[in-house]
Order: structure tokens, then C-alpha cells, then sequence
């Protein structure tokens, strides 16, 4: 076992579970990559995956959550807040509805976040993007927390609008420059870090909740994040930018040469570098057909004449499937509302249902450590398959659980656990990053922005019409879920690629494969 840099936690346990190499293929750098001849990370990019995990999927795990214990609390200070203004209380069904706007702030910021985030990166960088979008951070964590001492329930929208906003920005640019600078050896944990930082992110909320869902302390909850943006900032400061950034940017190869060693762990002058540098400097055919006609072709169902293009639009589609696979398996919906379900559909007592929560919580961290560990040397496939098969299984106890009554409240925990557990272990973890395995590097930036919009537009649905829709017919409300899991798993069994060690170039000859094209990808 190699013994990884002093700051590299994360990283040590990739490269526990990943092989020292990947398997070979006909261009070891053909997406832009490098075959690692070890699997010691190097110091640099086990800062930025770190400084990357606080920013990102820290930050999306506390968004989600940051609202969930204290929601009773919370909700009673917006009713009150509107009866001292114009001496009304709102109904229920208006509370459910302000209440769910509030939670969908996140999806729908981050909407806007994603798709800015392309220009963002474009304009400032990989690095100035990152610094920017962490401290609005801070203002969005500070305005929420004065909400309830300025008796303006707004200063929640607005705080939650521009943290969620930053967040957007940060999950693309987080997939990105990883993508860009990991080695292909441990990629696929690396990127997996991303599920396990947010796992992190989640359980400091909900350990938070625990003493501060009052209805005087709830608004500390936001505080504790000012520090940790710092942190992450700071770190920020010591990585070089991405070496494609550089080269976009500036068209310095000496600079992007000297930070991509860095990255690998390399002499300035290994013979790794040079493929992929010369890939980044050098646009393909199909990269410059994007030039052209801007990123919107991929996804343009009508007029595609050439082959290769088919190919490349199939590929990006199945990373949209795979990414909206996960939001309908309800693990981040019902993990933003657990406590609720617990509490509401489940029948634990406030107290039981705020402490399930956090266990839950609790045991996400090392659930999210098996892609870690593993999705180098099992795939992508079987673990998003097998996520899916067992999603569908605990999603029928949970029904039937509730269904049954309180007898079976326990077994609703169980299979509400199992749910959320299996998918940060599986889909939850991969789905961040294998849409992005599956466009040629020159498209990736624009495509996962794109992707990553059209997830969080999903999302907004279903979380938006999940809360009311449950207060209304309780558990039936779980159906949503059910029927597209299963429409799901079957699809992605019959037509996802396994990315695994493998470039994009040869990830997309097996599309063209199965869709029985006669057309050959190459850097």
C-alpha cells in the first residue's frame, strides 16, 4: 500500500480501493486522462478533492438538510411572522405551499447556478470560479440566520436563493476540474468523494439540529458553515487552475504543463503529459462541429445526418437518464424530507423521528465510502444496477410498512434507511460524475452544465409536488417513485455503457455498437 501525502484522507482511501493502473487501452490519455503507473496520489490533487468536497458536495449535503429538522419551528415562525402583519394566519394548504417554495429554492437556484456555471468557467477559470461562488457562500448562510431575529421570513428565500445559486455554480466546476486533473486510476473515487463529502455535510447538519431545533436557536444552524467556506477558500489558494482552463484561457502550455504535473505527481517532463496535453490544444472534427452549432445539437432530437453525432447525442442522453434515474428513486427527496416522512407517514413521535434522522445520517458517511472504495474495480453498471434493484425492493416495505400501521413502524424505518443508504452507495454516488465519462472532453464543460440543469429541473418537480401531494393522500405518495425506479432499471440495464477504465473514445464505440452504426471514434 502506498502511503498518500499528509492532507490526503480522502485520497488514501482511494487509493486503497483502487488498482495501481487502469486497464490499457489504444490511447492511454484518448479523454483527456493519463494511465497512472501508480496509485499514490499527489499532493496537489488530494488538496483540490478535498477543497472541491467542501465546496461542493459539503455545502449541497447541508442545503438539503439544513431545513429539515427544525421545520416545525421554522414553519411556526413564518405563520406568526404573516399574523403580525396583517393579523391573518394562513391556511395550511398556503403554509404547505410557502413551505415547499422554500425548500425548492435550492433546485431552483442551482438550476441557475448550473447553467452559469459554463460561462463562469470560461471567464474566470476553473480556480476564480471556485473562489467567487465561495463567498457568496457567505452571505447566503448569514441572511438566513438573521431571519428570525429581523421577523422576515424572506431573508430564508434570499439566503437560500444565493447559497444555492453558489452551489449550482460549484457542483458543475467540482465534476469538471476533477475530471480534468485525477488520474483514470482513481477517478471514479475521486469523483465518488463528492457522495461521501455530502454524506459529511448532511450529518453536521443533523447532529446541529439536534440541540438547535428550538423555536430561539433554529437560526444558528446556518452559521456554522462560515468557517468551513474559509477553509475551502484557503485551499483553493495553493492548487494551480485546470490545466484545460489554462490553455482556454491563456494558451500557456509551459503553465498547463507544470500544473498538470502537479496533479499526476509527475517530473514536468513526463512522457505522460504529452498526450494529454496535445488532446487539449488540438479539437477534433466533432469538438469543432460544437463550435459551430454551440453545445444545443447534442441534445437536439431532430436533423442529426451523421453517424457520429447520433452517437455522441445517445451518450449524452444517457447521462440525463442516469441523472434523473436518481432523483426518482426519491432518496433526495424523502433524505430532504425525512424527518417529515418519519414523523408524518411512519408515526414516530417529533423526538423519535429527529433522532432517526440523524442516525440515518450517520450511517450514509461510511455507505458512501463503497464507491469509494469500489467503483474503480466493480464499475459503474453493476452498482448502479444493483442500487436500483434494491431501491425498488425498499420502496415496496416502506408502502406496505406504513400501509400496515404502527405495528410495522419499524420496519417503515428500516426500509425509509435501506433507500436512502443504497443509493448514496450506488446511483447517488455515480451519477455525479459517469454522465460527464461520456462526452468527448472539449463538449464536457457546456454538457455538464446542460446535465446537471435538466437534474435539478426534475427535481424541482418532484420535491416541489411531493410535500403537499403527501399531506394530502399520505403514503400513496410514495408511488410516484415506484414505476419510473422500474422503468429506469430497465433501461439503463439495456442500453448504459460501462465507463470504467476505459476513455470516452472507447465508451462511445460501444454505443455505436449497440445502436449498430458502422462508425469508429479516435483521438
Amino acid at each position: 500500500l502506498h502511503i498518500a501525502p499528509p492532507l490526503s484522507f480522502h485520497c488514501s482511501l482511494v487509493c486503497l480501493g483502487t488498482p495501481s493502473t487502469s486497464p490499457s487501452s489504444s490511447s492511454p490519455l484518448a479523454d483527456i486522462s493519463v494511465t497512472s503507473p501508480h496509485c499514490m496520489p499527489s499532493l496537489a490533487i488530494c488538496t483540490l478533492t478535498v477543497a472541491l468536497c467542501i465546496s461542493g458536495g459539503f455545502q449541497q449535503g447541508y442545503i438539503a438538510s439544513v431545513l429539515n429538522q427544525p421545520y416545525i419551528f421554522i414553519e411556526q415562525f413564518i405563520n406568526d411572522t404573516i399574523h403580525e402583519r396583517i393579523g391573518i394566519r394562513p391556511s395550511e394548504p398556503a403554509l404547505n405551499i410557502i413551505w415547499s417554495s422554500l425548500n425548492i429554492m435550492f433546485p431552483i437556484a442551482s438550476i441557475a447556478g448550473q447553467f452559469l456555471a459554463a460561462w463562469s468557467c470560461r471567464k474566470f477559470g476553473r480556480k476564480g470560479t471556485a473562489l467567487l461562488s465561495c463567498l457568496l457562500y457567505l452571505p447566503g448562510t448569514i441572511l438566513s440566520s438573521l431571519a428570525e431575529p429581523a421577523r422576515s421570513f424572506e431573508l430564508l428565500f434570499i439566503g437560500r436563493i444565493l447559497w444555492s445559486l453558489a452551489n449550482g455554480v460549484n457542483s458543475v466546476n467540482a465534476t469538471v476540474w476533477i475530471v480534468e486533473c485525477a488520474p483514470p486510476s482513481i477517478r471514479g473515487g475521486m469523483a465518488a468523494m463528492q457522495e461521501f463529502s455530502m454524506a459529511v455535510g448532511s450529518l453536521l447538519c443533523q447532529s446541529l439540529g439536534l440541540p438547535f431545533s428550538t423555536p430561539s436557536l433554529w437560526p444558528l444552524i446556518f452559521l456554522p458553515n462560515v468557517p468551513l467556506v474559509l477553509i475551502a477558500v484557503l485551499l483553493f489558494f495553493v492548487v494551480p487552475d485546470s490545466p484545460t482552463s489554462i490553455l482556454e484561457r491563456e494558451g500557456d502550455m509551459d503553465k498547463a504543463r507544470s500544473a498538470l504535473a502537479r496533479y499526476y505527481g509527475v517530473a514536468v517532463d513526463s512522457p505522460m503529459l504529452d498526450d494529454e496535453l496535445l488532446q487539449n490544444k488540438k479539437k477534433g472534427k466533432l469538438e469543432q462541429h460544437s463550435d459551430n452549432k454551440g453545445i444545443s445539437w447534442i441534445f437536439n432530437p431532430f436533423g442529426l445526418g451523421d453517424d457520429k453525432m447520433k452517437v455522441i447525442q445517445q451518450a449524452a442522453w444517457l447521462g440525463v437518464m442516469v441523472k434523473i434515474a436518481y432523483v426518482f428513486t426519491g432518496a433526495r427527496c424523502l433524505r430532504s424530507y425525512s424527518t417529515f416522512v418519519l414523523h408524518y407517514l411512519s408515526h414516530f413521535t417529533l423526538d423519535a423521528a429527529t433522532l432517526g434522522s440523524w442516525i440515518i445520517s450517520l450511517i450514509r458517511i461510511p455507505s458512501t465510502l463503497i464507491p469509494v472504495f469500489f467503483v474503480d474495480r466493480i464499475g459503474r453498471r453493476p452498482l448502479i444496477i444493483f442500487s436500483l434493484i434494491i431501491t425498488l425492493i425498499s420502496l415496496a416495505v416502506l408502502i406496505t410498512s406504513i400501509m400496515v400501521g404502527d405495528s410495522m413502524k419499524y420496519a417503515s424505518f428500516v426500509s425509509f434507511a435501506v433507500l436512502l443508504l443504497v443509493n448514496a452507495a450506488g446511483l447517488g454516488s455515480v451519477s455525479r460524475f459517469y454522465a460527464a465519462e461520456l462526452v468527448p472532453r472539449s463538449l464536457l464543460l457546456e454538457a455538464v452544465s446542460i446535465l446537471a440543469g435538466l437534474e435539478a429541473f426534475t427535481k424541482i418537480v418532484v420535491e416541489f409536488a411531493f410535500f403537499p401531494v403527501a399531506n394530502v393522500i399520505g403514503v400513496y405518495s410514495l408511488l410516484i417513485f415506484v414505476v419510473p425506479s422500474f422503468v429506469f432499471l430497465i433501461a439503463i440495464w439495456a442500453l448504459c455503457p460501462e465507463t470504467s477504465g476505459r476513455n470516452v473514445y472507447q465508451v462511445l464505440n460501444d454505443i455505436a455498437n449497440r445502436k449498430n452504426l458502422k462508425v469508429s471514434f479516435s483521438p
